[in-house]
């Protein structure tokens, strides 16, 4: 299930559609570091904001960080939305499929897979790579902290409607380009960013660890930082 990790670490660059442009602006050859305190509670966040579609420099630095963290007593929590593919008969997984590629507009295959003309132009390039659990060093230890893709669909049809696939959804190919209607950016956002945010901020905020390093998407940050300095996290420093 290698490849449902890299591409669950795509979903945020995917998100805004990205256009090649808008990636060059992002990637860069080492992550910047931030670190959050709370002095009541002793307990400190590491916060590695990940660009999943990168140069290989940038995630050997990644590697190269998460293993001074775990030397120095870091738990690493990562994400990914991956299936459970055990829970379910082929005919179901087929269907989470389709509903997941209605949700998010594209079908999930590895970003350089050429046969996927569903994903955008921008990631179906060689010029950069793609991460992975190897490219980073993730090890064994490590807690895969993240809302898996069949509950995220439940979330999203208790809030908004159940997910109805058409004709369309079913004739056209997963890896074919997918033109069978978009589900609105706002609740896209609310089920890839805000469901997944407040699950992984309740972890953080549960877990007994003292010393959390948090790789997640750039975008994820944005909101769990202000969040946890709302819990009495303080900005120590960047890296």
């Amino acid at each position: 299930m290698k490849k449902k990790l890299v591409l669950s670490l795509l979903l945020l660059i995917l998100l805004t559609g990205c256009r090649s442009f808008i990636l060059k602006t992002m990637v860069s050859k080492s992550v910047e570091i931030e670190v959050l305190y709370n002095k009541e509670k002793d307990k400190k966040l590491v916060l590695l904001p990940m660009v999943h579609l990168n140069h290989p420099e940038f995630f050997e630095d990644v590697k190269h960080k998460l293993d001074s963290l775990r030397d120095d007593g870091y738990s690493v929590f990562y994400e990914t939305v991956q299936l459970d593919s055990t829970l379910y008969a082929s005919k179901e997984i087929d269907t989470i499929t389709r509903k997941w590629r209605k949700i998010v507009g594209f079908h999930l295959t590895k970003y350089d897979d050429s046969e996927n003309k569903s994903l955008p132009r921008a990631l179906r390039n060689n010029k950069y790579v793609a991460q992975t659990k190897k490219n980073i060093g993730l090890k064994k230890q490590d807690r895969k902290i993240d809302v898996p893709i069949d509950t995220l669909i439940q979330v999203f049809e208790i809030k908004y409607d159940e997910v109805r696939l058409s004709p369309c959804d079913f004739l056209t190919d997963l890896k074919a380009e997918y033109n069978c209607g978009k589900t609105p950016l706002h609740q896209r956002k609310y089920i890839l960013l805000k469901v997944r945010n407040q699950y992984i901020e309740n972890k953080v905020l549960q877990s007994k660890d003292k010393k959390i390093a948090l790789v997640y998407g750039k975008d994820h940050f944005k909101e769990l930082k202000q969040s946890f300095q709302n819990q009495g996290y303080q900005l120590k420093k960047k890296k």
